[in-house]
């Protein structure tokens, strides 16, 4: 499914818990990742032929793993990120909500955003 179609399922008062459990301390953000939500939602997403895959991936060094995606998903525009195919690999237990809540962080910490949320993300990088 597209991750337009995906994040216009979840209203952004249904997220923000999510977020906050997946990044604690994202709430005092809550404002910033509001105004990206909603500039998100009034963009056309751009098709594109590349994908969003999350797999179970080992932490280099160690014998742990985490569910995610490569930064590299994310590194594009906004409007192309929406366009994208987002999909799961084999063992990826997140759910709907938290695969959406990682995909619209990474966006707003990591994607070529547009001009209006210039100011949001140098407060949302001001704590990294």
């Amino acid at each position: 499914m597209k991750l337009m179609t995906m994040l216009q399922a979840y209203p952004f008062d249904e997220l923000m818990p999510v977020i906050n459990e997946m990044f604690p301390g994202t709430k005092k953000y809550k404002e910033q990742l509001r105004l990206g939500y909603d500039l998100m939602m009034g963009m056309k997403p751009v098709p594109s032929k590349k994908s969003i895959r999350y797999e179970v991936m080992p932490v280099p060094g160690s014998d742990m793993s985490y569910i995610g995606a490569p930064d590299s998903c994310f590194t594009t525009t906004w409007e192309v990120c929406l366009g994208k195919e987002v999909s799961r690999g084999k063992g990826v237990t997140l759910d709907d909500a938290e695969i959406i809540s990682n995909c619209f962080v990474n966006m707003c910490l990591q994607g070529r955003y547009p001009k209006e949320f210039e100011e949001a993300h140098r407060k949302l990088m001001q704590d990294r």
